[in-house]
């Protein structure tokens, strides 16, 4: 535990030193993802003719029990659904080694997860909204082991 005190602001350090438009983050209470929890990202772009790419970095701890997550994005502007994605993320490999980076027990996945796109300026919301199931059929009430989300957009001409 003394060892996450050290690590935590190191992590927070990454999070918002990304190049690019603002990092959005969210943090779960506990690392429980409630399902009934819709993440919400408000992000205003001012130059409508940059292609951006979305991106998100996950943060789990290494006592998450499945291989992936799976989520839907919703994209809205001036209060219209624009478009809903189903997203499934891999954070393991079939071996069962992390993919993602980190020396302790937190691990960190971070992915482009749309398309390069254009976006008209003004205010777009990002919403994600947990859609993973036990046994393909029951909604799960919460998702132990995912303590953060960021959500991001880069230019395409970035490093």
């Amino acid at each position: 535990m003394k060892k996450n005190i050290f690590i935590y602001p190191i992590i927070l350090i990454f999070f918002f030193s990304c190049k690019g438009e603002k990092t959005h983050h969210h943090s779960f209470l506990g690392s429980k993802w409630n399902s009934q929890q819709i993440i919400k990202f408000d992000i205003t772009t001012k130059d409508s003719t940059q292609v951006r790419m979305s991106n998100i970095s996950i943060r789990h701890n290494t006592s998450y029990k499945y291989q992936n997550i799976i989520f839907f994005l919703h994209h809205s502007y001036k209060e219209n659904i624009i478009s809903t994605n189903t997203i499934e993320l891999l954070l393991a490999e079939d071996n069962g080694k992390w993919i993602g980076r980190g020396k302790s027990d937190i691990k960190e996945f971070s992915t482009t997860i749309l398309s390069p796109k254009t976006y008209q300026n003004g205010l777009h919301s990002f919403s994600l909204e947990l859609a993973m199931r036990d046994n393909a059929s029951t909604e799960l009430e919460k998702l132990d082991g995912i303590s953060d989300i960021s959500f991001y957009l880069t230019t395409e001409n970035e490093d």
